[in-house]
């Protein structure tokens, strides 16, 4: 599913959706065998043919039936300009974007991809119930307008009573421009269609317009997730550890293995349960720190440490929060969808030790020398344990390697 949401907003933008093979093959190129089965073929031929190289005023080509068996596509200037291209029957067949069954497989997966439930509801022709939205207490149906119509506002207005929730949330057609998130009266959110190919929504946006005192509350509300807040995990093998925040490297956690294991597993414990606002925490104890937490505090204080745009470190140090319940578990406060482990895990190696050899590869002879082989030692006995749990929630590890 995931894979045909990587080509939604490309049909969605198409004018037509019908045509010949290679006019399909021409848009979506390796993809177009996603959109295959939902393409139905029609009795009547194509009468003109894409041209393989489309600059004259000609193209496309006219298709031309010199008798059974010997079609040709010929150039449509007057004084043609490209050599015929002979055509099999099969090439000229149109297929038209079979439109029911391509809305009921594409609202099921933007529906899987946003954690929604099912929406039961109808709607105007134009207008597809995706689902319903429960989150931060709220339950919010949410539809999509596919096709740019004359009064959107009073088209979500009359929808509004037939459904039961604590508002709504109307996606936007992509075709319409010069259009921004923004509410209307009766808890209603119009949300603009995002330009991702993955089918996330961004419906947190909707949260934050019906609820505008959230992001304040964020930093010190210990239940309170950082929606829009994306975590990347990767490694360069030997060298460094990558963490990257809404895709901007981040400066810490690169040479710390204890850190960035810690900061791994945190992560781990979140992706691996879907419950989004209620789910995600971890026992302290296993992340193999001291009973006074000062270890839980130095990820912390990474996190605030480095900057980062559009997150200020008061809330890049609340991303770690302990549970109000007092029951010695913490999390990371983002979405579960939004924690991401880049293939490259499946082949870390431990970085810290490097730090103490010269370039021989031998270990640095210095004072205290024998103190910091046993931390060293101490310190990687915690990052694998870390690494293995890690790996036990889903972080790739040799045994995903070409799987």
């Amino acid at each position: 599913m995931h894979d045909l949401l990587r080509v939604w907003r490309r049909i969605e933008a198409l004018h037509v959706t019908a045509g010949v093979d290679q006019q399909w093959r021409e848009l979506l190129g390796d993809d177009f065998g996603l959109i295959e089965p939902y393409l139905r073929p029609e009795q009547s031929l194509a009468t003109s043919y894409p041209c393989p190289h489309p600059i004259h005023d000609g193209c496309p080509r006219r298709v031309v039936h010199h008798g059974p068996g010997d079609i040709v596509a010929v150039c449509g200037n007057a004084s043609p300009q490209c050599e015929p291209v002979k055509l099999s029957r099969r090439d000229i067949v149109v297929r038209t974007l079979k439109i029911h069954d391509w809305i009921a497989a594409l609202t099921g997966g933007l529906r899987e991809a946003n954690g929604l439930d099912m929406l039961d509801v109808d709607t105007p022709s134009g207008v597809v119930s995706i689902g319903v939205l429960e989150r931060r207490g709220s339950r919010l149906p949410v539809v999509w307008i596919r096709r740019a119509l004359g009064d959107v506002e009073n088209l979500v207005r009359g929808i509004r009573p037939t459904v039961d929730g604590d508002g709504l949330v109307a996606v936007l057609p992509s075709a319409l421009r010069g259009q921004t998130d923004r509410p209307l009266s009766g808890d209603i959110v119009l949300l603009t269609a995002p330009e991702t190919d993955d089918g996330d929504l961004a419906l947190w946006r909707a949260l934050d317009i019906l609820d505008p005192s959230y992001r304040q509350r964020r930093v010190t509300d210990p239940l309170a997730i950082f929606d829009e807040v994306t975590v990347e995990f990767a490694t360069v093998p030997g060298e460094r550890h990558v963490v990257r925040i809404n895709g901007n490297d981040f400066g810490g956690f690169q040479k710390s293995d204890v850190k960035f294991l810690r900061l791994l597993y945190l992560a781990a414990a979140r992706a691996s349960d879907p419950d989004t606002d209620g789910g995600g925490w971890l026992e302290k104890w296993k992340l193999q720190g001291d009973d006074k937490d000062h270890d839980i505090e130095r990820l912390r204080k990474e996190l605030e440490k480095y900057h980062l745009p559009d997150l200020g470190p008061d809330e890049r140090k609340a991303l770690i929060k302990s549970s109000p319940k007092r029951d010695g578990t913490i999390r990371l406060a983002v979405h579960p969808r939004h924690v991401r482990f880049d293939p490259s895990l499946a082949h870390l190696e431990l970085v810290g030790e490097r730090q103490t050899r010269g370039k021989s590869g031998k270990r640095r002879r210095t004072p205290g020398a024998a103190d910091l082989a046993e931390n060293l030692e101490r310190g990687r006995h915690v990052a694998l344990k870390l690494l293995a749990d890690a790996r036990k929630l889903g972080v790739p590890g040799p045994d995903s390697i070409g799987g």
